[in-house]
């Protein structure tokens, strides 16, 4: 959905980006999936001239509710829109027929005045193609690209139907920003999204808060890979095509790297810029440029604040991801990734461990072992279950390293990324070692701590961040000596 853009915000937007000003006819709002408004220095758009290309017949036919499209969807009702295309709830008949629980998908359809468009049918082919190559939990799937041979003609996108809203939308509901706990897995998810968008060759070139939409399980899920660009990346081969996306415009200045505006040909690092912006967001509630173009920022010598709940480390990989020169940015997300969930270079130790484990025994870096007796084996997790307890456990160490630097206040981090680990797999030997190592720590910080209730609240608070903190003996006797109850 699209709302009104500002017109001093535009004008200011397009002189910044340099670019000739296309003819009005050119000027065009690029396709958006649902729940994609965005405040009015998100939504102003830099516009590329439109490019030549094959032309498909619009009868103009208005979409309603109920009717059906190729012979199998059938509309329920709209629920996002944007100047290029319209994105319906629909009911899959194939779908109800096998009797699925959950038959919905939704339908990204062409308006009647972009059905004559030259690069609009090419354009939503292309998207729905790259998406399809990206079969990743953190990347909105996309099932098929199709023309409806009913009444009304149009090319069409089917996919899944998302249910939860976008981070954007989030993002205005809490304007303070999260906490740091609350924002790490939205932050990693994101950046797994874009690390396997990255493997595959492609920059998505438009990341910005309104194409992440977050499940209601809490997912986080990248979106829209319509001006989403091939980039020449070592071991990487991707065919020659001569449609190339980025032709059409579509930036948003406010989340676009300096190289885009530039026009410089496209690298994941530009992605990486706009991740480094949106993690600030989440972290913050604020752009850390005040929302202007980065070519502008930069020129005003601009720096983003330190975020001061951040661990040394985070604030390495976020502070260098959000560089005005590409050449000094993270060279793709996965690299970021590793950085912020401590497991780049400055987790020195860490890599190394990992590294030995994964050489003699020819197995990941926190195999469950078997003493404890785990219910199911390690390896017999779902493999993003496995992953997700790698990426707590690294945390977890991180944080616990800087306790053993001195920094004792960050025990209770490294309990709950512990305690993340110990949900996932229960009875883990080193998810266990990790809890009881954190427990005992704080124990004998608080027995230092002359106020009685204001020991009770953080020993409760310790407690609250694992269920294995239920029936560990000494927080238990603990929590009893400071007049709690067993």
């Amino acid at each position: 959905m699209v709302g009104a853009d500002d017109s001093d915000e535009r004008t200011r937007q397009r002189a910044t980006a340099a670019a000739p000003r296309p003819s009005a006819d050119a000027i065009r709002q690029r396709h958006r999936l649902p729940g994609e408004a965005t405040g009015a220095g998100d939504e102003t758009q830099a516009r590329g001239p439109v490019v030549a290309g094959a032309q498909v017949h619009n009868p103009r036919v208005p979409l309603e509710p109920g009717m059906v499209i190729r012979r199998r969807y059938v509309l329920d009702c709209m629920i996002g829109s944007g100047g290029m295309g319209q994105v319906w709830k629909a009911k899959d008949l194939v779908s109800a027929r096998a009797r699925d629980p959950n038959p919905f998908v939704a339908l990204k359809l062409l308006n009647a005045d972009f059905e004559a468009e030259p690069d609009a049918f090419v354009s939503l082919q292309r998207e729905t193609r790259k998406a399809q190559e990206l079969a990743h939990p953190n990347v909105a799937t996309v099932y098929a690209f199709d023309i409806d041979d009913g009444a009304s003609g149009r090319a069409f996108m089917s996919m899944e139907l998302l249910e939860g809203a976008s981070l954007d939308a989030m993002l205005r509901q809490g304007p303070a920003g999260l906490s740091r706990l609350e924002a790490l897995p939205l932050i990693l998810g994101m950046a797994r999204g874009l690390e396997y968008a990255h493997r595959k060759g492609l920059v998505h070139s438009d990341f910005k808060p309104g194409n992440v939409f977050l499940t209601r399980d809490g997912v986080p899920k990248v979106l829209d890979f319509g001006i989403a660009r091939a980039a020449t990346i070592a071991g990487v081969e991707r065919r020659t095509d001569s449609f190339d996306a980025g032709t059409l415009g579509g930036l948003t200045l406010a989340y676009a790297s300096p190289e885009m505006i530039e026009h410089l040909g496209p690298h994941p690092a530009d992605d990486v810029y706009g991740l480094g912006l949106v993690a600030y967001e989440l972290l913050t509630g604020r752009h850390p440029f005040k929302r202007l173009a980065a070519v502008e920022a930069r020129n005003n010598g601009m720096k983003p604040e330190r975020i001061r709940v951040l661990r040394r480390y985070e604030w390495q990989a976020l502070a260098r991801a959000l560089d005005f020169d590409r050449a000094k940015r993270w060279p793709n997300a996965g690299e970021f990734l590793r950085a912020y969930a401590g497991k780049s270079v400055a987790a020195t130790v860490l890599a190394v461990v990992a590294l030995a484990l994964a050489v003699a025994a020819g197995a990941f870096w926190y195999q469950a072992r078997t003493e404890a007796g785990p219910s199911v084996p390690f390896e017999s997790l779902p493999a993003d279950v496995r992953q997700e307890f790698r990426e707590h456990m690294a945390n977890a160490d991180g944080e616990w390293r800087l306790v053993q630097e001195g920094n004792g206040d960050e025990s209770l981090n490294a309990a709950s990324e512990y305690g993340k680990a110990y949900a996932l797999h229960p009875r883990n030997a080193d998810a266990t070692a990790g809890l009881k190592k954190s427990a005992d720590y704080v124990l004998n910080r608080l027995n230092s701590v002359g106020d009685r209730n204001e020991r009770l609240r953080q020993l409760k608070s310790l407690q609250a961040l694992s269920d294995f903190y239920a029936n560990y003996e000494p927080l238990g006797v603990a929590i009893e000596n400071a007049g709690g109850g067993r």
